[in-house]
Order: structure tokens, then C-alpha cells, then sequence
């Protein structure tokens, strides 16, 4: 009652009151009595804080800690009261000195405890003890990072301080946090802000960074968690900017767009209400959480994600200029005093991708010089904003490729690889220049060094220690090889590497690690609270309430909304069903025998990748609670898959076809229908084959079922244009000649061979020079593989 008062003097009586009180006691009382001792050491403690005697403040507060933690059967209201009290002050007096290991023992004592308490009770200060609790162990996670790695403990040897058990543990007091918020928050009135949501959502955000890349399910979890904080927030663009990562990097790209576009709808209309009022440049970055205002910085970084979301997951070049030339404009309005080089610099990457895309896309010639044009110049304001980083050249050089200047070409891509020199696709570009050079020697001389260069196949690693992309980017070099090694010693030659080329896809193309397991965030895994956790003071522990966000989880693995968006439990590989109606056998009966050939071993096992895959995910998991649909991602990654496994069996098809082993050619090309029926080369690749056994008419049907698939496949279009002037009907061979070089098979020179022919045929002899000048001119600097197909056009 004294130190509730007013008077100048309660200190001196409280200290007088309590002076002849023996605290604590040398027998520990039970009941009334116990509270009457816990009361007076929290009091006690109060004083000597009020006195600035922190330290000693400190002490008393631990008393009561260890006190209530040796007698748990003593449980009263005003027991709780003043025990929390003490225990709240421990904490903050403690992360105030700067002690941290000491204050997170306390926010665990705290929490420990206060599972016992009403579900109820100070809520509203149990989401204080979160928010710092969960600080306290996102810095001792990031000191750990600087300072150790990860055999070590963090400050000492006690197994709650490793860092795997801080990972743990800080996304169990995230789980906690949000069920007390929740619990005590409403949806804001129009005129407020839930600022407690807001800041709980950028600490969750920011500690995702520290804890490092986890599983789909932990992604999933995150998305779910940021879809919750949505339902507390009124159309809060800071929200939508955390939605919108968090979507992206789960691959769930179609939501993902549409979180993008509603952010940029929020950010133009802030920004226009900010123009008519006052700056806001001097707000503090807390400021600006708890009053949910976008900087102009995050608003360029959404825009220049959004232009790599479009540019390389989507393929809508037009939307991913439209993102980059906004985010240009953006920076270079209003960040200029700020260090944005990293954003301008991808930003303009995007932009000249973006033209690079629409040039390859055209289909009028005129427009196309234009666009490579602006392409390169985007590539050059990239390099020069930061001309150390190795990507810009590596554009700039497949840019000059694709335009056939392969002497800028070699240029730009020799300053990539002395800028990186461990860059597959750089060194696999420089192979392909060189082959379009006809220095085939040289070219295969170089491939191998690049893949020395790589670490991705050492036979120490299982093929997961380096990213499945640069896998990926590792076998697209291979395939290079095996067709230089076919180019120079003939096609027996590249039969030799097609068993390893298998191997290499099954080991890249397998289930990803990352999309077994269960989630950091899964509650169940909770361990039960028992007497030794409390009395050692161990890490968190508890029970969720019914009906609490813990107890779905704990019920599922996911929350209600994850049914809602949807998601994969793994990223495995699926291999679909034929979806043509007709095969490759059905187009000519000489395959009918060979149906039940034997395939090698390596093949069929990467033929079964996919549906390895998914035997594997379900032997290491559970059967899943509830049914999750496949991300973008994951689509993207079986597309992927799939495409590559047809390059490798149309490889042999194609080499078999050159030996005259024409019934083994007939096999993998069955084989490469199987994984993907509605892929052009397949019954491009059968045309070939019924071609080269005389079978002209079968042959037309086979190309006739690519154009169906694909009207632009620059090969078909061509084959059937020669057909035309073969069989004499010449006007049919012009148009169908004529706007496959005005379109993507500009870069053709076959067709433009051919078209030759027909103007020669008509007598139009000096448009047949031109079409065979330029035609030879592109077949002296056409590489043994095309450019777009062999070379990834994203790096990120």
C-alpha cells in the first residue's frame, strides 16, 4: 500500500516495513503464507528498482522464480498475480542490462509457467514477453551465425543453446505469440491501425530470414500465418508485401500475382495521399511498422520481384517490363541519395530480359532489331551501375549471341567468367560460341574445364549440397559435350555417355530434400510439460489451449487455411499420363514388335524419377492430413523434368536414327512420348525417322501432330515447306517458307535455305541470293545446340 502511493517518502517506508522481514524465509510456508512471501519479495524487488538498484532488484525477482518453480502445487490468484509480476520485471530488467542468455532463461521461466495460469490471464502482457523473447533468441541465433558454426553452442555448452534448438524453440514462442495476440485483438475501426499484428508479423518475417530456408511445409506454415495476420489488418500494404515474398518463395505464383497487384494498388494510392501531405522521410523504421507506411525502397524492391516473378516463372515478358520500368522510375526519383545500386541493377537486368523475350517472341520484323537494341542497352546501364557483378555480362553475352555478333559475344561472356569464374552457364555459353565457330576442338577442350569448375557432381557430394538449378545447369553442360563428342568422332561416340547422362538426371530430378519432413512450425511436436522442464528452466514447453491456432496445428500440421491455399507437401515428380490421343506407334506399325524391348538400367531409372519421387516422399512421411495441390513451382519443376528427359531419349533416337539402327530409334522415341505426349520434337523427331526409312506420307502426319502441337516449331515448318517444293507446289512452299523466317524462325537457316530455292525456282534470282547469303551466313555461326534451348535466360 505505501509504494502505491504518492508520498515522497514511500520508498524509505516500504524499506522500513520490510527491513525486519527475513526474505525469503529460512522455512518456505505453504498456502497464504507462501503468497504473503512471494508478495513480499516482488515488492521488495520494486523497491530496489524504484531506488536504481537493478541489480539487487534483479536478485529478489529470481527469488520468487525459484521459489515458485520448487513448490508448483501452489496455486492461488494472488499467488499468480504477484509471481508474474516478478517474473515479467526479471525479464525486461534483464534484456535491459544487456544480458541476453540471462533474460531468455527468465522468458522461458515465464513461459513455463504460465502454461499453469488461467488461459486468460494478462494476455495482453504475455504478447510483451513474446515479442522480446522472440528477439532475444533471433540474436542469439544471428550472433551464433557470425560467431560459430553450427557444432558449437551459442555461449555455452547447455543443449537449449545449440542452434538447432534455438530454431526450434523460436518458432514455437512465434506460434504463442500469435495465439495470445489474437486472443486480445479485434479487427481495427477504420481510423486504427492493429499495430501488435504488424509489428508481430515483421518480427516473424524478419526471424524467418535468421532461422535459413526450411521445407514446403514450413513455407506453407508461413503463408498460413501471414494469411491470419491478413484477417487482423485492414488492407495493410506492409501485410501484402510479406504476403507476397512469402508466396513466391513457397511457388505459389498465382496468388503470389495477385497479392502483387493489390500491394502496388495500395502503394499507388499511399503515395498519392503522401504527395498531398506532410513528408514522412523523418519516421523511424518502428514508426513506420506500427503506422503500416511503405518506404519508397520497399516499394521498388516488390516491383523489381514482381518483374522477376512475370519474367521468369510466368513468361509474360510484357507484365515483367511494365514491374521493371516502374521500379526504374521509382529508384531513380526517389531513392537517389540511398544505396539502391542493387535494385537498380536488377531492375534493369529485367528490363532488358524483358525485351529479349518480346524480340523472340515477334512476329514482325521490324520490330525486332528495336527490341534486341533496347535489350542490350538495359544490359549496359546494368553493367555500368554495377559493373563487378558477373549476371549483366552474362545477358549482355547471350544477347549478342542470339543476334549472331559472336565476337562481342566471346567478350561479354570472358568478362562474366573472370568475374565468376565457377559460372556453368557462362562457360557453357562460351562452348556454344565457340562451336558456332566451327572450333569444335577447342569448344570440347573448354566444356571440360567448365565442368571442372563445377562442384556439383563431385563424387563426395549426393548432388544436394549445391542448388538443384545448378544441377541442372551441370547436366545441360554435359549434353553440350555429348553432342561435340558426336560432332567430332561420330555417333558411336555419343552412345558411350548416354548411361551416365541417365544417371545424372535421376540424381537431379529425385525428390527434394527440402519437401520431405515435417515443419519447424509443427506443434505437435511440442514436447509435453513435466516437473524437470519447469525446475531446470529449459526451453519452451505446453499445452495449446482447445480451440487456440496451437491446437488446429497440433490437430493437422496445417491451420483451416492451408485447405484454402492449397500448397504440396513435396516437390516430387509426377509423370502424366499420355495426353495425345494417338501414339507413336499408332502413326506406323513398324514399332508394334519393339513394345516390350528391354531399356537399359540408368534409363529406366530415370524414367521413373518422378514416380520415385513420390514412393519416396509417402515411405518418409506420414500419409498426409489433408490433400494439397501442387504449387507453381512444382509445376514448373515436372515441366522441366519432363523436358529434359525427352532431350535425352530424342538424343538417342537422333543417334540411333544416324547409325541405321532404326527400330532402337523407334523405342526411345516411344520412350520420350511416355514422358511427355505433347511435346513438338517427339513426333518431330518420328517425321525424321519415317523420313529417313522412305515413309514420306507417314512422315507428313508425324509433322503434322508437331504443328498441331506447336503452329511456330521452326523444324516443322521448314520440313514441311521443303515437302511443298519438292512436290512442285511452290506458292505453298513461299508462305510457309516466307512467315517462318519472319517469325521465330528468323534465325533458321534452313529455312531461309530453302525459301532460296523457291525464288529460284520462280526465277527470282536475286531474292535467292540474298536468302542464300543470309543463309549461309547464319550457318556459319549457328552453335551445335540452339541458344534459348540450351542456356537458362534467369539466373535467379
Amino acid at each position: 500500500a505505501a509504494l502505491a502511493t504518492d508520498a515522497s517518502d514511500r520508498l524509505q517506508k516500504v524499506a522500513h516495513y520490510l527491513q525486519n522481514i527475513q526474505l525469503p524465509p529460512a522455512k518456505i510456508p505453504v498456502g497464504y503464507n507462501f503468497a504473503l512471501v512471494i508478495c513480499g519479495l516482488t515488492i521488495k524487488g520494486m523497491t530496489l528498482e524504484e531506488e536504481g538498484r537493478i541489480p539487487d532488484a534483479i536478485v529478489s525477482y529470481d527469488n520468487v522464480s525459484v521459489l515458485v518453480q520448487a513448490n508448483l502445487n501452489e496455486r492461488t490468484d494472488e499467488l499468480n498475480n504477484w509471481a508474474e509480476h516478478a517474473l515479467y520485471r526479471a525479464s525486461m530488467l534483464k534484456l535491459r542490462q544487456g544480458d541476453q542468455l540471462a533474460a531468455i532463461r527468465s522468458f522461458r521461466t515465464y513461459h513455463n509457467l504460465a502454461v499453469q495460469w488461467p488461459s486468460n490471464f494478462r494476455l495482453q502482457r504475455r504478447t510483451t514477453i513474446y515479442r522480446y523473447f522472440a528477439g532475444a533468441l533471433s540474436n542469439s541465433l544471428m550472433s551464433h551465425g557470425a560467431n560459430g558454426n553450427g557444432a558449437s553452442a551459442v555461449a555455452d555448452d547447455q543443449a537449449q543453446f545449440y542452434p538447432d534448438s534455438l530454431r526450434g524453440e523460436l518458432v514455437q514462442v512465434h506460434a504463442y505469440w500469435e495465439d495470445a495476440l489474437y486472443a486480445v485483438c479485434s479487427f481495427p475501426t477504420a481510423d486504427k491501425k492493429n499495430w501488435h499484428v504488424l509489428v508481430m508479423i515483421e518480427q516473424i518475417v524478419e526471424d524467418w530470414k535468421v532461422i535459413g530456408p526450411g521445407n514446403n511445409a514450413d513455407k506453407r506454415v508461413l503463408v498460413e500465418t501471414i494469411y491470419r495476420a491478413s484477417q487482423k489488418t485492414f488492407e495493410s500494404p506492409r501485410i501484402l508485401r510479406f504476403l507476397f515474398f512469402a508466396l513466391v518463395d513457397f511457388g505459389q505464383y498465382d496468388e503470389a500475382v495477385l497479392a502483387l497487384k493489390a500491394y502496388l494498388e495500395l502503394a499507388e494510392i499511399n503515395s498519392k495521399v503522401k504527395a498531398a501531405g506532410d513528408n514522412d522521410e523523418v519516421l523511424s523504421h518502428e514508426q513506420r511498422i506500427k503506422q503500416d507506411i511503405e518506404s519508397e525502397r520497399d516499394i521498388a524492391t516488390v516491383m523489381v520481384e514482381g518483374s522477376r516473378l512475370y519474367g521468369k516463372e510466368l513468361g509474360k515478358p510484357i507484365e515483367s517490363f511494365d514491374c521493371a520500368e516502374r521500379a526504374v522510375a521509382k529508384i531513380q526519383k526517389n531513392l537517389q541519395n540511398e544505396d539502391a545500386q542493387e535494385l537498380l541493377y536488377n531492375a534493369y537486368n529485367y528490363q532488358g530480359i524483358a525485351h529479349a523475350l518480346l524480340a523472340s517472341q515477334a512476329h514482325e520484323p521490324e520490330k525486332r532489331p528495336a527490341l534486341y537494341a533496347k535489350a542490350v542497352e538495359a544490359y549496359q546501364k546494368a553493367i555500368e551501375v554495377c559493373p563487378e557483378a558477373f549476371e549483366a555480362h552474362y545477358y549482355l553475352a547471350l544477347q549478342f549471341s542470339e543476334t549472331r555478333e559472336v565476337p562481342k559475344a566471346i567478350a561479354a561472356v570472358k568478362d562474366s567468367l573472370n568475374l565468376n569464374s565457377a559460372h556453368i552457364p557462362s562457360w557453357h555459353l562460351l562452348v556454344l560460341l565457340l562451336s558456332s565457330q566451327k572450333e569444335y576442338e577447342p569448344a570440347l577442350n573448354v566444356c571440360s574445364v567448365g565442368l571442372k569448375e563445377s562442384e556439383w557432381d563431385l563424387p563426395s557430394t549426393d548432388g544436394f549440397s549445391a542448388s538443384q538449378l545448378d544441377g541442372e545447369d551441370y547436366l545441360a553442360l554435359r549434353i553440350t559435350q555429348a553432342a561435340l563428342h558426336d560432332q567430332i568422332h561420330g555417333p558411336e561416340s555419343a552412345l558411350e555417355s548416354q548411361e551416365a547422362l541417365f544417371i545424372i538426371y535421376t540424381k537431379i530430378f529425385g525428390p527434394e530434400p527440402s519437401s520431405l519432413g515435417d515443419s519447424l512450425y509443427d506443434i505437435q511436436n511440442i514436447r509435453r510439460r513435466d516437473q524437470s522442464d519447469i525446475e531446470q528452466g529449459s526451453t519452451i514447453v505446453g499445452r495449446p489451449r482447445a480451440g487456440s491456432i496451437l491446437s488446429v496445428r497440433s490437430r493437422s500440421g496445417v491451420s483451416d487455411l492451408g485447405q484454402s491455399i492449397g500448397g504440396s507437401n513435396s516437390s516430387t515428380l509426377d509423370i502424366p499420363k499420355q495426353n495425345y490421343a494417338s501414339s507413336v506407334t499408332s502413326i506406323g506399325s513398324s514399332g508394334s514388335k519393339w513394345r516390350n524391348k528391354p531399356i537399359p538400367p540408368a534409363a529406366t531409372a530415370a524414367a521413373a524419377a518422378a514416380a520415385a519421387g513420390t514412393s519416396v516422399g509417402k515411405s518418409l512421411q506420414n500419409i498426409p492430413a489433408t490433400v494439397q495441390r501442387s504449387t507453381g513451382r512444382d509445376v514448373l519443376r515436372t515441366a522441366r523434368a519432363n523436358k529434359v528427359l525427352v532431350t535425352l531419349w530424342l538424343m538417342s533416337a537422333s543417334v540411333f536414327r544416324r547409325l541405321d539402327r532404326m527400330e532402337e530409334a523407334l523405342k526411345a522415341i516411344e520412350e520420350a512420348e511416355r514422358v511427355d505426349a505433347s511435346n513438338p520434337e517427339v513426333w518431330y523427331q518420328l517425321g525424321l525417322l519415317y523420313a529417313a526409312q522412305g515413309d514420306p506420307d507417314t512422315a507428313s502426319v508425324s509433322f503434322c501432330k508437331a504443328l498441331a502441337l506447336a503452329p511456330h516449331h521452326t523444324a516443322c515448318l521448314t520440313r514441311v515447306g521443303r515437302a511443298y517444293l519438292e512436290a512442285g507446289s511452290l506458292e505453298m512452299a513461299e508462305s510457309m517458307l516466307e512467315t517462318t523466317t519472319k517469325s521465330e524462325g528468323w534465325s533458321s537457316a534452313e529455312a531461309w535455305y530453302y525459301l532460296g530455292k523457291v525464288f529460284e525456282a520462280s526465277d527470282r534470282l536475286s531474292r535467292a541470293k540474298e536468302c542464300f547469303w543470309y543463309a549461309l551466313d547464319l550457318e556459319q555461326s549457328r552453335p551445335i545446340r540452339d541458344f534459348a534451348d540450351a542456356l537458362p535466360r534467369f539466373l535467379v
